[in-house]
C-alpha cells in the first residue's frame, strides 16, 4: 500500500502522498458535511456522535487513497457514499 496521509488545513482537509509532497484532493468542510447527510442521513449538527461519523468518513477517505493513490476526488466521493469499498456491497 502506498503511504497516504491527511492534513487538516483551515476549514479543509488535504489527502496527499508521501510527506505531504503530493497532494492528491482536498476536501472543504463543506463537501465533508454532505457526505455525512448523504451517508448517514442526519443533519449535519445533530447529535454528540457526529465526530464519530466524520472520523468514519475520513477513514474511508484514507482507505480509498491508499488502495488507489490515482483515483480523482469524484471518485472517492461517490465510493464513500455508495460504500463501494465496504464489504456489505459484496
Amino acid at each position: 500500500m502506498t503511504d497516504i496521509m491527511l492534513m487538516v488545513d483551515d476549514r479543509k482537509v488535504v489527502v496527499a502522498k508521501g510527506k505531504m509532497s503530493e497532494t492528491l484532493a482536498e476536501f472543504e468542510v463543506d463537501e465533508l458535511a454532505e457526505l455525512l447527510q448523504y451517508r448517514y442521513a442526519t443533519p449535519w449538527n445533530h447529535g454528540k456522535d457526529i465526530l464519530e461519523k466524520l472520523l468514519y468518513i475520513l477513514e474511508d477517505i484514507l482507505y480509498l487513497y491508499s488502495r488507489n493513490p490515482k483515483l480523482s476526488k469524484e471518485e472517492v466521493v461517490r465510493d464513500v457514499k455508495l460504500r463501494i469499498h465496504a464489504k456489505v456491497n459484496k
